[in-house]
């Protein structure tokens, strides 16, 4: 019995230290005043791009030349129970990344035809006139 206990505690241990390695790098993200919650079964990918413009995917940096091959070798390395569900994608993105440097980004998502894309915001405690979905 103590066996089994002390084996779920190193599969807690395992999978949350896996789970934080997405949010890693710390980032100052947008604020919005609308959106909604992301689906948690759904487990979108998520790109960090830091303050100087790094794009982190699982935790390394890669460059932009890398970025579709690495996405596509994701999608396709999905297991037959995510298979049939879009792609989605989640960006975290620091707030004062230039819209010039996202852009090429999110050109790469829409090329390899991946059309749920969310990006990643505070929510807003004030009221704000600002529209959209914002995860």
């Amino acid at each position: 019995m103590i066996d089994i206990v002390f084996l779920l505690i190193i599969f807690f241990l395992v999978s949350s230290h896996l789970s934080r390695q997405e949010n890693r790098h710390p980032v100052t993200l947008a604020s919005a005043g609308t959106g909604r919650l992301p689906d948690s079964e759904a487990g979108p990918l998520t790109l960090t791009l830091d303050a100087n413009s790094k794009i982190y995917f699982g935790g390394e940096v890669i460059s932009m030349t890398e970025l579709p091959d690495r996405i596509r070798d994701w999608v396709n390395g999905r297991d037959e129970s995510t298979a049939n569900r879009p792609t989605q994608v989640r960006l975290r993105i620091d707030q004062s990344v230039p819209y010039g440097k996202i852009e090429p980004v999110l050109k790469e998502i829409a090329s390899l035809q991946i059309r749920d894309v969310s990006i990643v915001v505070n929510p807003n405690s004030g009221n704000s006139t600002a529209g959209g979905t914002a995860p």
